[in-house]
């Protein structure tokens, strides 16, 4: 050290200075020992002294994304960060506890199907990694060259995942054909799947549940969720499932009459052909068997589709006691007006309410919007009348005729509500001082939220103008012309292809708070539109000088993606 030290003007070492100072040959060339002591600088480095809790730790919040595709991806590149962080991440199973298969990179090779599918390789090498960890596994099955190849690879497929299904805690299965689905049914029956919690099935999408040329359902229905058929006891033929507490299907033909499965918590129904839906006695049947339970319930584009009916005041409503979050997807607004006068649920705080008709269109044929002239939707009866995608007479009952379950609800979303103005002679001939300054598709939609006294959060998407204007004369405080008061919203998300209707809310706000008219600061504001409009949008706020932070404590302007950042 004396020698380093006695170099003059700070100059550095030389070499023979350094290699005695650190008791190395003299012979050793510089840039050897410069080399060897960035090696000994980077071992040194903070990153690879982290102790193998922290870790651990890093890698659980980075599983702890909902996304299960950059939960995989985060599980590989760790294991690649250096050799500590892979042998820590070989030793922690839950890394590896997602698995994704796909089907659409197996190839026929010489008449052959060949096994190097990537996903497959991969999804075996998760399973050993993961050792007894309890896996989520989500098979995705789709048309790449032929139904036959496909067929083929499923077969491969399944013919490894049945020796891991008893350690199956979540499993979701989505294909585009009804031969895979039942060869997937088929394995699945094999084998017992006793810690299984989460079940989805999908088959097709919500386009193809409307689409009149759809083949008719096979004559003998999927039993997957059933233990019956023709009469027949099947115990010792399908698994048992004791800790199943949470079923989606999607698009399959379902046994309904012969459903089984009690204890659920979580129940999802959705996209069922128009000829493949379960009808009212069916439902009432699988909800009341389930009512000790089921604290969810989603029902979208399954509901028996009818016209205007007469209700039976007679017959006492199914109670559900712990259902607590409700979504009801209707191609007719009846659909919906039956559900709630047939079923209660005393305790509802979530409830989601989506013209599942326009949401279809908007997905499906944007370049088409809502033309009736248009052939391709001439032919999908279950998207009639197409000038008329109305919720108007829904949200009558909701706020006038029905046992409502508005007043307990605390987060309301309403996707693409459309209020024409048909209304019932009753609410035509109310005389309700509102209308005397606001139209009545207005004044019914603030009535609406006015009845929800416990909202804290709302979520419209591609609403109609009224409930722009609802939304402005609602005065999140004490109505002085009303003895029911409006709730004081705290979160408020608004998504709209149309951003001169969300320029109009943030004015009239804007206005409304300055005049101090009861409206009070949001916790948080989210306003979302197409990518497109984005940029008018924020120049449109910044040149009518709109501080959005005199709005609500935190906002968001963004581009609108089918759902909301937070």
């Amino acid at each position: 050290m004396q020698i380093i030290a006695s170099a003059p003007n700070n100059a550095p070492p030389t070499a023979t200075q350094y290699a005695e100072a650190h008791g190395l040959a003299n012979d050793i060339h510089f840039g050897v020992i410069n080399w060897t002591n960035g090696l000994q600088l980077v071992r040194k480095s903070p990153i690879n002294t982290l102790p193998e809790e922290i870790i651990l730790n890093i890698f659980k919040l980075g599983m702890s994304s909902r996304n299960s595709k950059k939960r995989i991806d985060f599980a590989v590149s760790v294991s690649q960060v250096c050799k500590t962080w892979r042998t820590v991440a070989f030793s922690c199973s839950s890394l590896w506890a997602d698995i994704t298969i796909t089907a659409d990179n197996m190839y026929n090779i010489n008449g052959d199907l060949t096994i190097m599918n990537s996903s497959l390789l991969r999804a075996k090498e998760f399973a050993s990694r993961s050792r007894v960890f309890p896996l989520s596994v989500r098979l995705k099955l789709f048309v790449a060259h032929s139904p036959e190849h496909l067929r083929s690879s499923t077969v491969v497929i399944m013919n490894w995942l049945r020796w891991v299904l008893p350690r199956v805690k979540y499993l979701s299965v989505h294909c585009n054909t009804l031969d895979v689905a039942w060869l997937v049914m088929e394995h699945l029956q094999t084998v017992p799947m006793e810690i299984l919690e989460t079940c989805k099935m999908k088959y097709g999408t919500a386009a193809l549940s409307l689409d009149p040329s759809i083949d008719p359902p096979p004559p003998t229905r999927f039993l997957f969720l059933a233990d019956q058929i023709d009469g027949l006891a099947m115990a010792n033929f399908f698994p048992t499932f004791p800790k199943l507490t949470r079923v989606k299907v999607s698009g399959l033909p379902v046994s309904w009459s012969q459903w089984s499965l009690k204890r659920l918590t979580s129940l999802s129904i959705n996209f069922m052909t128009l000829h493949d839906r379960p009808s009212r006695e069916v439902l009432k049947f699988i909800l009341k068997m389930n009512s000790d339970t089921l604290e969810k319930f989603e029902i979208q584009g399954a509901l028996q589709r009818l016209g205007t009916v007469h209700l039976d005041a007679s017959e006492p409503p199914t109670t559900l006691p712990r259902l607590t979050d409700l979504t009801l997807g209707y191609l007719s607004q009846w659909e919906a007006i039956i559900f709630f006068f047939y079923f209660s649920a005393p305790a509802l705080k979530h409830l989601k309410l989506c013209n599942i008709s326009r949401s279809v269109l908007i997905q499906r044929w944007p370049q088409y919007g809502f033309h009736a002239n248009n052939p391709i939707l001439q032919n999908i009866d279950a998207l009639r009348p197409f000038d008329d995608f109305s919720s108007t007479i829904l949200l009558e009952h909701l706020a006038h005729k029905l046992t409502s379950p508005l007043p307990t609800v605390e987060t309301l979303t309403l996707e693409h509500f459309s209020l024409p103005p048909i209304f019932s002679e009753d609410i035509l001939q109310d005389n309700d001082p509102l209308k005397q300054n606001n139209g009545a598709r207005i004044v019914l939609a603030y009535r609406m939220l006015q009845l929800c006294s416990r909202l804290r959060c709302l979520t419209l998407i591609n609403p109609d103008e009224c409930f722009i204007h609802a939304l402005n004369m609602y005065p999140d405080g004490a109505d002085t012309n009303s003895s029911e008061p409006a709730p004081a919203l705290t979160h408020l998300y608004l998504a709209s292809p149309h951003p001169d209707r969300l320029m109009h809310f943030l004015r009239r706000r804007a206005e409304n708070l300055a005049e101090e008219k009861g409206l009070h600061v949001l916790d948080y504001l989210e306003l979302a539109t197409e990518k497109k409009d984005e940029g008018r949008l924020l120049e449109a706020i910044v040149s009518h000088n709109l501080d959005l932070s005199r709005l609500a404590k935190s906002s968001l302007v963004t581009e609108w993606k089918g759902i909301f950042t937070i």
